[in-house]
């Protein structure tokens, strides 16, 4: 929708700001939130009030770094983090339907707010549409505040769990902001925003791989096995993926026609959106089993291997080479999730 407003070098300049801000908030949770979701299911009592008390004092030294370069990314750092939290903490007590209300409400009203603002104000009234609603909808954090004490016991105990939960998402939070870092230095604003409306159609449709990964944790976690799910989840990305390659011309010409270089990168990233359903649900079934290491290394070989090939495609193939590292990265990852889930899996029944 946005992008519907600003022109493509402006669209590309509010990337790189929400990037920055995005980037520390996830750098702020310090894992927290997954290993809250991950750790509740299982029993695991008064974990989400201490995690919520570290993340207090996490997201307000990130959020006063950020501060030094701009003061409204400081407050988008804060109510990001305080809506993920609450976010998660649903999601762990698989309060599903307050789940999605939090989530699409918090999106619904930033889309609402930012439109709104930014005919007033420009791209500042854009951030501060995210910052209202991230704290609007950060209800359930506020309500564990009464509750917070000068105890940590439980977060200490499950401290290396969290560690390694903090490496894969923060991978994962590099895989949403940190190209837009890279790609706007060496390439430019405008070539930042025909790629982001295409990473962004990738983001709009891994919806659905998000969803299901974020459904399967709490579930697997609690002993359940949901392999019939996977599958559905599978075959689903494969139907939108068609779909989203055979349709973006008309998305393209009907809605952005000032984004018609975008169509290119459009086809390549929307052939990500099967790798990251595998991805999603693969991720899923290690951290149920508190196999993180897989799932850290995972990310760390997708990290390193799109930053390489950003620069080596991005001056060889312009955006058609920065949107095919994303996908190649991506095949990196699962290559290497899928040899570690069939070595755990006949390790296992050699155990059994």
């Amino acid at each position: 929708m946005l992008a519907t407003l600003q022109d493509v070098h402006e669209y590309g300049q509010l990337n790189y700001i929400i990037a920055i801000a995005s980037l520390s908030s996830s750098i702020s949770l310090l894992g927290l939130n997954t290993a809250v979701t991950t750790l509740v299911p299982q029993g695991h009592k008064q974990i989400d009030i201490q995690a919520n008390q570290v993340i207090l004092i996490s997201a307000t030294v990130c959020a006063i770094i950020v501060s030094l370069f701009n003061w409204l990314l400081g407050l988008f750092v804060m109510g990001m983090a305080f809506w993920m939290m609450s976010s998660y903490e649903l999601l762990s007590r698989k309060l599903y339907s307050k789940y999605a209300i939090n989530i699409i409400g918090a999106r619904a009203s930033q889309l609402v707010l930012s439109i709104i603002l930014y005919s007033f104000f420009g791209i500042p009234g854009i951030i501060v549409g995210f910052i209202i609603s991230f704290f609007v909808f950060s209800v359930t954090y506020f309500k564990t505040i009464p509750q917070f004490s000068k105890r940590f016991d439980k977060i200490r105990k499950e401290f290396k769990l969290s560690l390694h939960l903090y490496s894969y998402n923060l991978s994962n939070a590099l895989l949403l902001y940190f190209d837009k870092l890279i790609i706007a230095p060496i390439y430019g604003y405008t070539i930042l925003g025909y790629y982001q409306l295409g990473f962004q159609f990738l983001m709009f449709f891994s919806m659905i791989s998000v969803s299901f990964y974020q459904y399967l944790i709490p579930e697997e976690s609690s002993g359940r096995n949901r392999n019939r799910i996977r599958l559905y989840g599978i075959a689903l990305s494969i139907i939108i993926t068609i779909l989203v390659f055979v349709l973006a011309p008309v998305i393209l010409e009907t809605f952005f026609p000032n984004y018609i270089n975008s169509l290119s990168s459009i086809r390549i990233l929307s052939l990500g959106i099967i790798p990251m359903m595998i991805t999603g649900t693969l991720n899923s079934k290690f951290l149920a089993m508190k196999l993180t290491r897989y799932v850290l290394f995972s990310s760390i070989i997708y990290q390193v291997t799109q930053m390489v090939l950003i620069i080596v495609l991005g001056r060889q193939f312009g955006i058609e080479g920065i949107s095919l590292s994303v996908v190649i990265a991506m095949i990196f990852q699962i290559t290497f999730l899928g040899i570690a889930h069939f070595r755990v899996g006949k390790k296992n029944e050699q155990i059994n």
